[in-house]
């Protein structure tokens, strides 16, 4: 029987001979489609073989023919041309995020920290280590899983590359693979570089839900994860996700860490309200304690939206005029009562049910990483 890789090289051969004569006839749109599937072909061959160095031969043909597709004219999307390169370079975030910026979460930053840590090292012994390269972290939403990704990336003054793949997937539509190519060119030339993958589970393919969106921009996001674990140059991806069931389990198994990040507990509760309010100067009427209290099952997100109702209802009542305020009004800011606050919690319910909750808690007991 004949190897699945052997096929697919088959597959390449046709297209090759196809895409030369696009390119003596002068059709380069033509040639430049048939130069896309060659790259994917040899990428989905990358993925079908085991030996190291005939996956690294492969990905190394696909990035050939993918630097054959010219970067600055592309297909037309909503009449504007897309340069890929300058789509990927907008991804890059400047963080000067640390881990003491972020409440609680004692054990997450440890995970996160260690993964980073043994990734961006180097044995002081000739051994074959394969250091982690990808970390998924997956929660409740609000959990502060894209400041995890930040503060990390800070930690080691690494590129931060910011990648929304609903956004990707919605405004790139069937460029999103060449955006993904973009992206990691970009992110190898400047290494050391962290690519954070938001929302990850929109491009995923879940054979128990038997979704399957985006599989080109799947197929090129896991080739590239594979391809750079050997490489010289410094990229590590983290993804998080909302819905860490919907991944399929090949796709889990690509990731060294998988790693939860719960609701926050009493003492977080209490830090991220002190981080909202004291540490940017506010005072408050009620104690941090009896705040944690009242919100229990809230996320990080939800409480920092609490507060900022709070503090918007002591300007206005210590401001009757704010209405009327004329360029050089001085905003008077006056003690938060414990009334806006128990207000503002009154009116913000907490999203994530105590079934969800359990949901994530047996989904973390069977995949996630101690």
């Amino acid at each position: 029987m004949m190897s699945i890789d052997f096929l697919l090289l088959n597959q390449i051969k046709k297209l090759e001979t196809e895409a030369k004569y696009y390119e003596k006839n002068g059709e380069k749109d033509k040639a430049n489609e048939v130069y896309e599937k060659i790259a994917y072909l040899y990428e989905e061959a990358a993925s079908k073989v085991s030996l190291q160095s005939t996956k690294e031969l492969y990905l190394a043909k696909a990035r050939e023919y993918r630097n054959k597709i010219s970067q600055k004219k592309v297909e037309k999307i909503n009449g504007d041309e897309t340069d890929y390169l300058q789509v990927a370079k907008s991804m890059i975030e400047k963080t000067d995020l640390t881990w003491g910026d972020i409440s609680g979460l004692d054990n997450v930053k440890s995970l996160l920290r260690q993964a980073v840590g043994i990734a961006i090292s180097k044995p002081e012994k000739p051994v074959k280590l394969d250091p982690p390269r990808s970390v998924l972290l997956f929660g409740p939403p609000g959990t502060g899983k894209t400041l995890l990704a930040s503060a990390a990336s800070n930690s080691v003054n690494a590129t931060f590359f910011n990648a929304d793949i609903s956004k990707i997937l919605s405004k790139y539509v069937g460029d999103s693979p060449k955006i993904v190519d973009s992206l990691f060119s970009l992110a190898r030339e400047k290494s050391p570089s962290i690519i954070f993958f938001d929302e990850f589970d929109a491009i995923s393919i879940s054979r128990e839900e038997k979704e399957n969106v985006g599989t080109g921009l799947l197929q090129k996001v896991l080739t590239e994860m594979d391809g750079f674990r050997k490489s010289k140059d410094f990229v590590m991806v983290i993804a998080s996700t909302n819905r860490p069931w919907a991944l399929d389990e090949a796709i889990l198994n690509r990731f060294d860490y998988r790693i939860y990040v719960p609701l926050p507990d009493f003492e977080a509760r209490k830090g991220i309200f002190e981080l909202e309010l004291e540490k940017k100067g506010f005072e408050i009427e009620a104690s941090y304690d009896d705040l944690a209290k009242r919100t229990e099952g809230y996320s990080g997100r939800e409480i920092a939206h609490i507060c900022r109702k709070a503090i918007m209802s002591m300007i206005k009542r210590v401001n009757p005029d704010v209405e009327n305020a004329k360029p050089g009004y001085k905003l008077k800011i006056g003690k938060i009562t414990k009334e806006e606050l128990y207000k503002a919690i009154e009116d913000t319910r907490p999203s994530v049910s105590k079934e969800m909750i359990r949901k994530y808690e047996e989904w973390n007991k069977e995949h996630g990483s101690v």
